[in-house]
């Protein structure tokens, strides 16, 4: 599995992938020429980051268009999909965003179908989905204009007055429930993708890697010390969960911060260049530790006389041999140096039955280890590897070099970041109006004025658009140096 992708990268670079989303939201359509420009205002974050794609990761921005494309546009066909269902008029359902390519309606007055010029995702254009309140009229004719789906005459005017259709139609008309489920739904299609995707995988035969997973070393007052973790110890499981190589084992405490953890061991002896004994009769033993969320660097010196922020040079070395004075001893979550000895490569698959809940426990894992990664770079940690629009085609272009199934495996992951990340109560994402939908159902139907909410999102959007460019700089500032975003 791919298991050397920051996953606090990646759920920060998704926010990325929303920003053009985001734009398309907060500007509705029209035909006036100030709309249209504020529009193609709009497009230039987008437009930007494809040209620093183009210069700065080649092979990675080819890329970019299927796979963001793809999850996008699998998220907001969850919103079509039950607007749909609950018989919410959809005005335009399109692939990629405005200007529009090209667009079909299969009957009159029906949703258009449209391909539009950028191919970054796609959306979903419902009636009455930004709280407009639609324009009351007596109703004497009804024609068809290109982009319209109704258009409703007045009684003594000259022409045509554009309409949205009746209240039973609309989204924002619909019951709380609806409007809920509407809101929630591209999120489950991004965490139905990576399920199925992730079952896929494991159904597959994949070469991986096994050994033994012994600990070389472990620091002094750390977690692991106080546990009763010895050098030499083998890690069979933490959990109850098998351990097959030190990545496995990285990945079962990273999703524990801050926890109780069970760790099984077993006792043993091992030698440094020495092949690893079999332990076929030692009892294993089951001791309990918690991960630590920031685990503190210690500076290596002779003689100690700040324990918080120094490590005498005879106890670092116990730890790890080649430390000297002067240097620092960084630690991980629990406070060990750990190795795989007596690896080998096995193909191994899974029947259907073990496969779904591998790949819902994956899911589990990749969301707590992108939580406990923000936790602990907010509590003064190392940088979990954020990242910007640019750094997710350096990222994709990287891993697509190893192959498909570590492919798969990104977007997998990205869908995940996506669909958390969008239902969050983050003001101009589907959390924020589903916020506003808990706080209408708490009021007992009293709504809050579509224009106070549209301030809210309008707010949360600069925000969001705040980060994304100083994201941004830094991944310009880490290509330029030619630092891999694969850390």
């Amino acid at each position: 599995m791919f298991a050397g992708l920051p996953i606090g990268e990646i759920l920060i670079l998704t926010l990325g992938a929303l920003i053009s989303g985001v734009l398309w939201y907060l500007i509705p359509l029209s035909n006036n020429s100030a709309v249209v420009r504020r529009r193609w205002i709009a497009y230039i974050p987008v437009v930007a980051a494809i040209v620093l794609y183009v210069v700065l990761r080649p092979q990675g921005w080819m890329l970019i268009f299927p796979v963001l494309g793809f999850l996008i546009l699998i998220h907001e066909l969850g919103h079509f999909l039950t607007a749909k269902w609950f018989g919410i008029t959809v005005k335009e359902f399109g692939f990629g965003f405005p200007p529009r390519m090209f667009g079909v309606r299969f009957k009159p007055y029906g949703t258009i179908y449209s391909i539009n010029w950028i191919p970054l995702g796609g959306f979903v254009r419902m009636v009455g989905e930004h709280g407009e309140e639609i324009e009351k009229g007596t109703l004497v004719g009804q024609a068809q204009e290109p982009d319209r789906n109704v258009v409703l005459y007045r009684r003594g005017s000259s022409g045509p007055v554009p309409s949205e259709p009746p209240p039973e139609v609309s989204f924002g008309e619909q019951s709380i429930l609806k409007r809920v489920i509407v809101l929630v739904a591209g999120s489950f299609m991004n965490l139905l993708f990576p399920a199925i995707a992730f079952t896929v995988i494991f159904l597959l035969p994949q070469d991986i890697t096994v050994g033994t997973v012994v600990i070389n070393g472990v620091a002094p007052g750390s977690p692991a010390q106080e546990a009763g973790i010895t050098r030499g110890d083998v890690i069979i499981a933490v959990n109850g969960r098998d351990v097959d190589n030190h990545f496995d084992l990285i990945q079962r405490i990273m999703a524990r911060l801050g926890s109780p953890t069970e760790i099984t061991v077993r006792r043993g002896t091992f030698i440094s260049g020495s092949p690893l004994p079999e332990f076929t009769s030692a009892e294993p033993v089951v001791l309990t530790i918690e991960p630590r969320l920031n685990p503190p660097s210690l500076i290596v010196v002779e003689t100690v006389t700040d324990s918080s922020r120094q490590v005498s040079l005879q106890d670092a070395q116990r730890y790890n041999s080649e430390l000297k004075l002067g240097e620092e001893m960084t630690q991980g979550a629990i406070g060990v140096l750990i190795g795989t000895t007596n690896e080998s490569v096995v193909k191994r698959s899974h029947s259907l039955f073990e496969a779904v809940p591998m790949s819902l426990g994956r899911m589990r894992d990749v969301v707590l280890i992108s939580k406990n990664g923000i936790a602990r770079w907010t509590a003064g940690g190392p940088d979990p590897g954020l990242a910007g629009p640019v750094g997710i085609a350096s990222v994709t272009g990287q891993v697509a070099q190893v192959g498909i199934s570590p492919l798969i495996e990104l977007m997998a992951l990205i869908s995940i970041s996506l669909g958390v990340v969008n239902i969050l109560p983050i003001p101009a994402l589907d959390g924020g109006r589903l916020l506003f939908v808990m706080i209408e159902w708490v009021r007992r139907g009293k709504r809050i004025s579509p224009e106070r909410e549209g301030l809210v999102h309008m707010v949360g959007f600069v925000v969001l658009i705040s980060l994304i460019v100083l994201i941004t700089i830094v991944d310009v500032q880490r290509l330029v140096s030619g630092e891999s975003l694969l850390r």
